[in-house]
């Protein structure tokens, strides 16, 4: 009994060496601004984030921006790494609300997420995409 205490606790000792470098997810950044190389549904560009709400002026400020091309708003809430915004052409006809998740490697931020094409006349097709962005 004494050997299987001893291989159960050597176990544990080294499963929880192994794993604590690999968890990161201490805190997440304060702000997302700048520009991000992003791949949605296999669409590669650019979200640039060109302002976020200063700290302090509630749990997620609100963002604005360009992806695409085309204007963002939305919000970030730097307690949580969530981010949401909605894609709107020239017209402010919303076609794409985006909600993710951003990840800190530590050298590399990354956002990935979904977002769901809301407007057939956009051209695309209805539905939920899968997209990723690095900064």
């Amino acid at each position: 009994m004494k050997k299987l205490n001893l291989a159960l606790a050597l176990a544990v000792a080294a499963i929880t060496a192994f794993a604590a470098p690999l968890a990161h997810a201490d805190s997440y950044p304060e702000s997302v601004e700048g520009n991000w190389a992003v791949t949605g549904n296999r669409s590669n560009g650019t979200l640039s984030i060109t302002s976020q709400g200063a700290p302090g002026t509630g749990k997620c400020p609100a963002i604005i921006g360009t992806i695409y091309g085309d204007a963002v708003q939305g919000f970030y809430c730097p307690g949580s790494g969530r981010i949401h915004f909605v894609r709107k052409l020239s017209n402010n006809t919303t076609i794409q609300a985006w909600t993710g998740q951003l990840s800190d490697t530590g050298t590399v931020l990354r956002m990935g997420g979904m977002y769901s094409s809301v407007d057939v006349f956009f051209g695309g097709n209805l539905g939920e995409y899968n997209f990723q962005a690095r900064k």
